[in-house]
């Protein structure tokens, strides 16, 4: 989508299987499952969208799927599937390695930064070696120390090596001319959404905060988030922003429909949109 002087794209990483009873909380089962069919594990599949975007000197990734770096049994737990990566697939847009200037986490989780790094041939290596990684100090700080209930949900080797590249905020800013980070907690305490504005037009990337448009009312909220009325609050506070200002809401792990319009905050219903 071309909006100004600035292009978005959403580009995936493939797939991948979660509990959904973990993915949608205290929402009932008969209700979830009619928007995501669950597995004979009770698995539901999840997409892993980055959003792009564009400007005339900068090329900025929010967040980066799985990465190349699980063993088979990880592979097997989360059933990735891929016809293709998001390296092969930005390289088919034309977007190189080499040609990025900025990466963005909402959050540090190992689904979000999964090609932070790059395994080539047993080295960790930086993915964008040009790139700022751009997060929240509580979310580094996430990274760098977990405890025993939060540890599983990261991967260290994403990070390895990148201390010289990574740029820790905190709190809302600026990072981009028109593209603010908002803090907003919730998932994790560090958790932050991308708003990118140009002209009478905002992209949203929510990442975790709305995970799917079948999370989209505030009460569908996540097993996995650490403060979970917080996520409330905050959902209910940007949605209304987003039905006012009629934003353009990303979904990250939505794999058939990642962007959409909040048409009625009343019933919290959705138009499709096609970034």
């Amino acid at each position: 989508m071309k909006v100004g002087e600035s292009e978005y794209l959403i580009v995936n990483d493939g797939t991948f299987k979660l509990d959904g009873g973990a993915m949608f909380g205290v929402v009932p089962k008969p209700v979830w499952q009619k928007y995501f069919p669950p597995d004979d594990q009770n698995r539901i599949t999840l997409g892993t969208n980055t959003l792009v975007i564009k400007t005339k000197k900068r090329i900025a990734l929010v967040d980066l799927g799985m990465g190349d770096k699980f063993d088979s049994k990880l592979l097997s737990i989360y059933d990735i599937k891929r016809q293709k990566n998001l390296i092969e697939n930005l390289e088919g847009l034309g977007i190189s390695r080499d040609d990025v200037t900025d990466v963005i986490f909402t959050h540090g989780h190992l689904d979000h930064t999964g090609w932070a790094t790059i395994n080539d041939k047993g080295e960790i290596k930086a993915t964008f070696p040009n790139a700022k990684y751009i997060l929240q100090d509580d979310t580094l700080d996430e990274i760098r120390n977990p405890n025993e209930k939060t540890k599983p949900n990261y991967n260290y080797l994403n990070f390895k090596g990148l201390d010289s590249q990574i740029i820790a905020i905190n709190g809302d800013e600026e990072i981009i001319p028109g593209v603010e980070l908002v803090k907003t907690g919730g998932h994790t305490k560090g958790h932050q959404i991308v708003i990118s504005r140009d002209g009478n037009n905002s992209i949203v990337y929510f990442g975790d905060l709305i995970p799917t448009s079948a999370h989209i009312k505030p009460a569908y909220i996540m097993a996995y988030d650490l403060y979970p009325m917080e996520t409330f609050s905050r959902k209910k506070e940007l949605l209304e922003r987003a039905f006012e200002e009629k934003w353009i809401i990303v979904f990250e792990h939505d794999p058939n429909s990642p962007s959409a319009i909040l048409k009625d905050i009343e019933k919290y219903s959705l138009s499709p949109f096609s970034l």
